[in-house]
């Protein structure tokens, strides 16, 4: 597994996957999809933020586990329509970053630059925007998030591997800033929240008393939001017994074998194993996070639910992609090669995924 390091030509060789993957979705969503410029845009910073996350997963396997998630039913469904404003989403997102790191540098104050981020970009979304449960932004969120966890938990393997290293700000301003974000706009990224919490537990993080507090405020806020966008409503879009009848069990069952077939589901069941084995901080933390969208897929009622349930389709294509990179990693070593041969065999194989998910779009 390759580290980010702060030399310039290893960083481009780390983000050039995800900029290739994110370029060919881009122009996929725009001339297949017929998917308008700023809506195109939008859907190709997910799959810009989910291909980053797999990238120590290596080079080949990284994109064609990007084109995978890109082009999988759920995901291809956001193509097409009218023009929206995913443009602008952007926009006021690249002026809370930069004010978060003008502020931090100038005031040395981690705290007052994350606030001040979340004042600006809710100023911008709010007036520009006017209405908040964005599902684009919530794809976006949901993908940096992971992004996040993947980078900062992939440094922590099991005890005896190598000494395990601790987050940096970014990892930890990032999460709490992408974290307030998506619950100002859908109380729904809340079901991060065991997720994130466990995250910062198993991490070697030194976290001030106003980070937690900021954490454990927007949880609690979260909550009381989340409540009242599908509890409260007359009838309620979520009944907490539901997930007791088989039908919903099939339903869920069914919606995650449209996306992949049960080759998919027998890969992501692998990756989990392995990368639980290798790496239990981020095999733990995905899979809470996977079991707590899974919970509430198996209780909501209302629509958008295939939507609303992406990050369970993000987190089985990392393991997905997990997955190949082991076998390939295995393959390599059972025959003796010096060279990644075939490692880098095992990921060309996995670019068939996302060959016929096209060839159905098709």
């Amino acid at each position: 597994m390759r580290q980010l390091t702060e030399n310039p030509a290893q960083s481009a060789r780390y983000w050039g996957p995800a900029l290739i993957t994110a370029g060919l979705a881009w122009l996929l969503f725009l001339f297949l999809g017929e998917t308008p410029i700023s809506r195109a845009s939008g859907l190709a910073l997910v799959i810009l933020g989910v291909t980053a996350a797999m990238r120590q997963m290596g080079f080949i396997a990284s994109i064609a586990g990007g084109l995978t998630l890109a082009l999988c039913p759920i995901f291809w469904s956001q193509t097409g329509g009218s023009a929206a404003k995913p443009a602008t989403i952007v926009l006021a997102i690249g002026i809370a970053l930069g004010a978060i790191l003008i502020t931090a540098m100038l005031s040395r104050r981690s705290d007052l630059a994350i606030g001040l981020g979340i004042a600006v970009f809710l100023a911008i979304f709010w007036s520009q925007i006017g209405t908040p449960q964005s599902l684009r932004l919530t794809g976006f969120v949901t993908a940096w998030l992971m992004y996040l966890l993947v980078d900062m938990l992939l440094t922590n393997p099991r005890p005896g591997a190598k000494p395990p290293q601790a987050p940096q700000p970014r990892h930890t301003i990032g999460l709490l800033f992408l974290f307030v974000i998506g619950i100002m706009n859908d109380p729904l990224i809340t079901l991060f929240a065991p997720a994130i919490l466990l995250s910062l537990f198993l991490s070697y993080a030194r976290l001030s008393g106003w980070y937690w507090l900021a954490v454990w405020t927007a949880i609690g806020i979260g909550l009381i939001l989340l409540g009242i966008a599908y509890l409260l409503p007359q009838p309620p879009l979520v009944s907490l017994w539901r997930w007791r009848e088989a039908v919903r069990w099939i339903e869920l069952g069914r919606l995650l074998m449209n996306q992949f077939d049960i080759f998919g589901i027998i890969l992501a069941v692998v990756g989990l194993a392995r990368l639980s084995r290798w790496y239990p901080p981020l095999g733990t933390v995905t899979m809470i996070a996977y079991g707590a969208y899974a919970f509430f897929g198996l209780v909501y009622l209302g629509s958008f639910r295939e939507i609303l349930l992406l990050p369970l389709i993000i987190i089985q294509v990392i393991w997905m992609t997990y997955a190949v990179n082991t076998f390939g990693q295995w393959l390599n070593k059972t025959m003796k090669s010096e060279t990644a041969l075939w490692t880098h065999i095992a990921s060309a194989v996995y670019l068939l995924v996302p060959a016929i998910l096209l060839w159905n779009i098709l």
